[in-house]
């Protein structure tokens, strides 16, 4: 059985190397595939009945994660990379599925009320050539 937190983002290092990203609570990624219609009418019965012809459009892949901030040196590195619109190699480890490893570019959110710890809610897009490897 995977769990949740084994559902990891870590960022590039350089030199081929990723440091693991702190994400304290809920984390996701979707893979979203356009679909685009392709149905054409029967040209020799133009009133036969439509059956829907799809085809794939664009792919994006969107990492999401929501908690505590955890104030550590690659937790300063990806919000710098946030505010100074840097982008920069990333990995997505699933667990049971494979890594995506590719170009991020990240937008975060802190919030926090007067007695909780600070919130960071974190939103990545891969962008360009995005490779993945299958877990054995």
């Amino acid at each position: 059985m995977a769990l949740g937190r084994q559902l990891t983002l870590a960022r590039s290092a350089l030199a081929g190397a990723f440091t693991l990203a702190c994400i304290t609570e809920q984390r996701s990624l979707e893979i979203n595939n356009e679909e685009i219609d392709i149905t054409k009418p029967n040209c020799t019965d133009p009133g036969e009945k439509l059956t829907l012809a799809l085809m794939y459009g664009i792919q994006s892949i969107r990492f999401s994660g929501q908690g505590a901030f955890v104030s550590s040196a690659v937790m300063k590195e990806v919000a710098a990379d946030a505010i100074n619109q840097v982008i920069r190699e990333y990995q997505v480890t699933v667990p049971g599925v494979g890594t995506f490893e590719g170009d991020m570019l990240i937008s975060i959110t802190f919030s926090g009320d007067k007695t909780n710890e600070l919130q960071m809610d974190i939103r990545c897009a891969m962008t360009g050539v995005i490779t993945f490897v299958a877990a054995v």
